[in-house]
This record gives structure tokens, C-alpha cells and sequence, in this order.
């Protein structure tokens, strides 16, 4: 009887990150829900990451507790994460989105696979192979066609903010695949969740009446942000990261915007031109490219 796995370790973790992406591409959708309902950014980041950090935890309190002792390295790195990779890195983006068209904010943030790259190559020591050095242009000049628009800077400091969500974002990935190799993933997506929605609700729940409020209108759709787009999402980017190299990450991550489009077409009835449908085509292309194996070179003995 064959008893050997019927995916290998890679092959899962690229369909994790994957579909990792493809449950963040409906944060747009969410989003736009509740913004109509007069939520500010900000406070839609506190509650998604609160709702889903409590929820998460408390799903794994009930039902295995014991996975909730994490050694205490692992859970300071996934405080700090949580604190200096999604609270830091969201507070960045929408200080870009004040000064700089959505476009051009969207653009800059996935300049990430780029500093990725040479970020693995120079602290964790990852090199591409030669054979697929050509993808990360590839799906950056794919992205570029996705997100093409009217490109406009009405404040300067906001490019700091734009170029800085983009570094922020990086160096998530990079500790992440670093300091939380092997850690149980549902615990510690917990855990940095919890502590990003805290962090950001220290700066937007300053009216208690007001947050109890939104909460009590808005909940369906963040239940909708804390299932999706962040426990099943968050959960399944670290646990594909475990089994892929960061450069690979970065570019199958990009399956993000590729859905939001989507989505935006299917539900929100939003055109998709030709550039847009050509560009996902490029970031399509980049999946396929990365996912092929690579070769490895054979010595011959003697």
C-alpha cells in the first residue's frame, strides 16, 4: 500500500500561499461595505485584527489548549510581528493613501517582492536560481498593469510612507520565515493579530460609546474580515512560508491584487481593461514560473 504523501511539502505551501492571497482579496470588498457605513480606516484595521486575534485564540483555548504554549521567544517574536509587521505596515499605507492616488500607494507597497529578494539573499542567505531571475520583474511589470491608473503625489511625505509600508512589509516576511520556522501557526497568528488590533485601537478607540456602536452595526462584515481575510488568510501565508523560500513567497502573495480585481469586476461591477486583464496575465504567468521545480545539478561520481 503507498502511504507517501500525496502533495509534497512545496507544492502545499504554494497552494497555501496562494489561496492565502485569494482570502486577502476580498478585504476590498469588505472594506468598501463598511466604510459606507462611515467606519474610518483605521478603526476597520483595529476591529478586524482584534475580532480575529480574540476569536482565534479563543477557538484554540476551548479546543486545544495545550497548542496555546508556545516557548517564549516564539510568542515576544509574534507580539513584535504583530506589532512592527501588520499595526506599523497598515498605519504606513493609509498615511500614503492621504497624500498619493490609490494607484500609485498600491504600486509602492508591491515594490515588497523586490526588497524580498535581496533581503533573503543578503541576511538569510536564499539565491534565486538564474533560470528565474526574470519573475520578479515579470510580475512586477504584470502588478504595474493591474493597478494602473492616475498616478498622483499631493503630499511629498506620503512617498516616505508609501516607499516605508513597502520596507515594513519586507521585513515581516523575512523575520517571519526566520524567527517563527517550525512554531505552530494557528497560536502565533493569534497572538500577532491580537497585538496589531491592540496597537491600532490605542489610536482609534478613543470614544468607548462610538467603537461599541460600529461594532454593534458592522459585525457580520467584520466577522466576514476576521474569518477571511485574516485568520484563514494569515494563517495560511505562515504556514506556507514554513515550506517555501521568501523570494517564492513574495511573488505567489501577489495572488492578492489578482483577486481584489476579481472581485471588484465580478461584484462591485468595476470595468477591467485591457492593461488590467494583460497585467494579470504577466502575474499569472510569474505563478506558473515559480511554481515549476527547479533543477538540480547532478555530480557524476568518479
Amino acid at each position: 500500500m503507498n502511504t507517501q504523501p500525496r502533495f509534497s511539502p512545496r507544492a502545499l505551501g504554494i497552494a497555501q500561499i496562494l489561496l492565502s492571497g485569494f482570502c486577502f482579496g476580498f478585504l476590498g470588498l469588505f472594506g468598501k461595505a463598511a466604510f459606507a457605513k462611515g467606519v474610518t480606516p483605521g478603526e476597520l484595521l483595529s476591529f478586524r485584527f482584534t475580532f480575529a486575534g480574540v476569536l482565534l485564540l479563543s477557538f484554540l483555548a476551548l479546543r486545544s489548549p495545550d497548542r496555546l504554549r508556545l516557548p517564549r521567544a516564539k510568542i515576544v517574536w509574534s507580539v513584535l510581528l504583530g506589532i512592527f509587521g501588520y499595526a506599523v505596515f497598515s498605519f504606513f499605507y493609509f498615511q500614503a493613501l492621504k497624500g498619493l492616488s490609490v494607484s500609485l500607494t498600491v504600486l509602492l507597497l508591491y515594490t515588497y517582492p523586490i526588497s524580498v529578494a535581496a533581503g533573503a539573499w543578503i541576511f538569510l542567505g536564499e539565491k534565486i536560481p538564474r533560470n528565474r531571475l526574470f519573475v520578479i520583474p515579470m510580475a512586477t511589470l504584470g502588478l504595474a498593469g493591474l493597478v494602473w491608473g492616475d498616478f498622483y503625489v499631493t503630499n511629498a511625505v506620503a512617498l516616505g510612507f508609501g516607499i516605508a509600508s513597502a520596507v515594513f512589509y519586507s521585513a515581516y516576511i523575512l523575520f517571519s520565515r526566520k524567527q517563527l520556522e517550525g512554531v505552530d501557526v494557528l497560536p502565533s497568528a493569534g497572538i500577532m493579530q491580537l497585538a496589531a488590533g491592540l496597537t491600532l485601537g490605542l489610536f482609534n478607540w478613543r470614544d468607548p460609546a462610538h467603537v461599541v456602536a460600529l461594532i454593534s452595526e458592522i459585525w457580520p462584515l467584520l466577522l466576514g474580515l476576521a474569518l477571511i481575510c485574516s485568520i484563514a488568510a494569515m494563517s495560511l501565508f505562515l504556514a506556507g512560508l514554513q515550506k517555501l523560500r521568501s523570494w517564492e513567497v513574495s511573488i505567489l502573495s501577489t495572488s492578492e491584487p489578482v483577486t481584489s480585481i476579481l472581485i471588484a469586476f465580478i461584484f462591485l461591477d468595476e470595468r477591467l481593461s485591457h492593461l488590467q486583464t494583460l497585467g494579470g496575465c504577466l502575474v499569472l504567468l510569474a505563478f506558473i514560473f515559480v511554481s515549476l521545480p527547479t533543477r538540480k545539478k547532478v555530480r557524476a561520481n568518479g
